[in-house]
């Protein structure tokens, strides 16, 4: 039974929901009658007040006594006796997409009037559109809160929920920004599924199979022979052409939202819906300008997103919306792909990049590099060479060599030996009077074992009066040449490997030593060393709540990451290059869910015993119920944990924070929490064993807590990052759990 109660003082915010933590919600109740007309709960949903309405019901907000706790009802208002199959398809397909970007549901059920509901997390926040709309009318505090960056870092995240949901094989059909949730804690949710389609599911028939009418909105959702909402549905969509669409379909309405994101406006015009509709079938998209309602400065109100869409989003846009299907990504990760590319400053798929564009792009990423007038005119292609002006061009030019060097030496550190060597002779070229750029162009050639022509950049930056590392590179190249000679170039790639490790070049030796292959397995290993780390382990064991795991009191440190490399024989662990210092007691950083993993697969195996990440219920039941890993209080106090955020509860743009901390802290340097765990907030946000429920070891997993280098928005528990897996950074991390996983946990990793 449903009760309506009227005369509420709730104050909900439009969309609907809010975020719930713990693991009571998710446990089912056995329910108290076979009639038709109950919900399968123990207690009664009671709907305290309308919060939303569509075409297929209506949204209440509602509690949940049972539980205790508020939830969204969604009841269907079609309904005959008691049955929706459409609306029952929406709620089932819910509860197969088990995605933190997509809402989760509660219950299903039937109430006292016949109409079929469902409830599920309520989520406080609003739209997408009503965002969009209050940066379009100026509105002070949105432009602040959603600057261009903001909104497409959450366009990435429907998009992470669509490439999860198309996996399932599931077309969601009605992708627009009314129907994605922006929560207040920084939550992005795709919403309101109930044109969803199963590939090779069958289709239902829409309720009286008839024309869509023209209601003068045409940013509502339409059924009928036409299906979805036509200023954003695929032109494949327009035509009714149900059986034909795929995720193509998915995509293009994916991109009529990031053109609503770059434009503030919805990706086609017309005054009806025939015209509408025309426009979508045609291919007819609105021209991309910003779209306001404000002049510069009226009112002292700041214009919102006033600078003309990048053309690199544009033809991004554009790809997506092809007429043409064939034309469009071939997937979302493929689209978001190039958003990414776009927000890390490198030239998308869908723009023809020419050399000149990347060379500024290659600027813009490398300011610091790129700091000499000399390298922006190199790269941005103004140099003038006529009469004495040539003169003036080429010393300048000669001297932006270091910032080649430069760049080649961080492309050997990072593994890219062929962008090094590009680099490199970019530097000889410009500058062959410096023998260091002799020497950085021998080491990228030693790398990709030219070994020979490495000893004559060697020897030719000896001959010039030498450099630091050029002796110990031409030795070391002669000596891996003589492997060769002897027993061939395998045993010579290994003797490399050793040589870079003992000189000095660790990072270089990590990326080379990825491709040995079989020959990887003869590095030498420091067995004697096991006893020890695992004796260290096991000592900060501490049981969670609820489970059978026990789960690391502290973040896994540097003196453990040492002691594990040294037992595998892997290159020794560098000093991060940042303004702070790393001790032995300090969280190990830089570290991705695939090292991580890596390492637990090695330390089950050496021990017997099952060690990994924690899933995220492991790491919620360690953290409790509170708001912030430190309580239910804000800000938090000096010792609540390292956190860049001031004592007024601001983000402290030194990134020192109220702990006065540059950088990490030894683990356990903060108060514990009522069950002894450190640092579960702050310091270095950790890896989650358990991502997406997805086959694609390339997709995105979770990083909790917060670290060193966040803020405000941060800092709360229900808050998960999602970050590719080869993803690591100066606040990434991880601590152990050891235990089993329970039924049904593996398959999510």
């Amino acid at each position: 039974m449903l009760p309506v109660v009227s005369g509420s003082s709730a104050d909900v915010t439009i969309p609907q929901r809010t975020p719930t933590r713990g693991g009571a919600a998710s446990k089912r109740q056995p329910s108290d009658s076979g009639t038709s007309n109950k919900a399968p709960l123990t207690g009664e949903l009671t709907l305290v007040q309308e919060i939303a309405r569509g075409g297929m019901g209506q949204i209440y907000f509602g509690e949940d006594p049972q539980l205790e706790r508020q939830v969204a009802v969604k009841v269907s208002s079609i309904s005959e006796g008691g049955e929706d199959p459409r609306f029952s398809k929406e709620a089932k397909v819910l509860a197969h997409l088990a995605h933190p970007n997509i809402v989760p549901i509660h219950a299903i059920g039937v109430d006292s009037q016949g109409r079929p509901f469902y409830s599920m997390k309520l989520v406080k926040g609003r739209t997408l559109q009503a965002v969009l709309n209050a940066i379009r009318d100026g509105d002070a505090a949105a432009v602040r809160e959603y600057p261009r960056a903001a909104l497409l870092t959450i366009f990435r995240k429907v998009c992470d929920a669509m490439a999860f949901a198309h996996a399932k094989g599931v077309l969601h059909r009605d992708l627009k920004p009314e129907n994605i949730m922006v929560g207040e804690y920084g939550e992005v949710l795709v919403m309101d599924w109930g044109l969803a389609k199963v590939l090779g599911g069958g289709e239902d028939v829409a309720t009286g199979n008839s024309p869509a009418k023209n209601t003068g909105d045409y940013g509502m959702t339409l059924e009928g022979e036409v299906m979805g909402t036509p200023q954003y549905m695929s032109p494949e969509q327009a035509e009714g052409m149900v059986a034909e669409l795929d995720v193509r379909s998915d995509i293009y309405s994916l991109a009529g939202i990031l053109y609503a994101v770059l434009t503030l406006r919805p990706p086609v015009g017309g005054s009806t819906l025939a015209e509408v509709l025309g426009n979508v079938k045609s291919g007819v998209l609105s021209p991309m300008g910003t779209a306001t309602r404000m002049a510069k400065g009226i009112g002292g109100r700041p214009e919102p997103m006033t600078m003309a869409v990048p053309p690199a989003l544009q033809a991004v846009t554009l790809k997506a919306m092809a007429r043409d299907r064939d034309k469009r990504y071939a997937s979302v990760e493929l689209f978001a792909e190039d958003i990414e590319s776009y927000q890390n400053g490198f030239a998308t798929s869908a723009e023809s990049a020419g050399l000149l564009r990347r060379a500024r792009l290659w600027v813009a990423r490398n300011r610091t590099l790129a700091a000499s007038a000399a390298v922006l005119l190199f790269l941005l292609g103004k140099v003038v060479v006529d009469g004495q002006r040539a003169a003036l061009a080429i010393r300048r030019l000669s001297a932006s060599a270091p910032v080649f060097a430069a760049r080649a030496q961080e492309l050997l550190k990072d593994g890219d030996f062929n962008g090094a060597l590009e680099a490199a002779e970019n530097a000889v070229d410009l500058d062959r009077g410096t023998a260091s750029n002799h020497v950085v162009r021998g080491n990228a050639l030693q790398v990709l074992m030219r070994l020979e022509d490495a000893k004559k950049a060697y020897e030719r930056a000896l001959s010039m009066g030498g450099a630091e590392g050029a002796q110990d590179g031409l030795q070391l190249t002669e000596a891996v040449l003589a492997v060769v000679a002897k027993d061939g170039e395998a045993k010579a790639k290994l003797a490399l490997y050793e040589g870079l490790n003992a000189s000095g070049r660790q990072m270089e030796a990590l990326a080379f030593g990825k491709g040995l292959g079989d020959f990887w397995k003869e590095r030498k290993k420091d067995l004697s060393v096991i006893p020890e780390l695992v004796k260290r382990l096991e000592a900060e064991l501490l049981p969670v709540p609820g489970t059978e795991v026990l789960l690391s009191k502290t973040e896994f440190t540097v003196g453990e990451w040492k002691l594990y490399l040294k037992a595998e024989g892997l290159p020794d662990w560098q000093q991060p290059e940042n303004a702070w210092t790393q001790t032995d007691e300090h969280p190990v950083v830089k570290v991705g869910w695939n090292q991580a993993v890596k390492m637990c697969e090695w330390l089950s195996k050496v021990t017997g015993k099952e060690w990994r990440l924690p899933t995220n219920a492991e790491w919620e039941a360690a953290v409790g119920t509170s708001t912030y890993p430190w309580g239910d209080y804000y800000p938090p106090k000096w010792d609540d944990g390292n956190y860049a955020i001031l004592a007024d509860g601001k983000d402290d743009r030194k990134r020192v924070g109220v702990d006065g901390i540059l950088g990490t802290a030894p683990v356990g340097s903060f108060k514990a929490n009522a069950l002894g765990f450190y640092d579960l907030g702050g310091n270095v946000a950790e890896w989650m064993l358990d991502g997406f429920d997805v086959k694609d070891p390339k997709s995105s997993r979770v990083l909790r807590g917060g670290n060193w280098n966040d803020g405000a928005n941060r800092a709360r528990c229900a808050l998960r990052d999602n970050y590719s897996p080869a993803f690591a950074s100066y606040g990434s991390g991880f601590r152990l759990a050891r235990g089993r996983l329970q039924s049904g946990e593996a398959g999510r990793r």
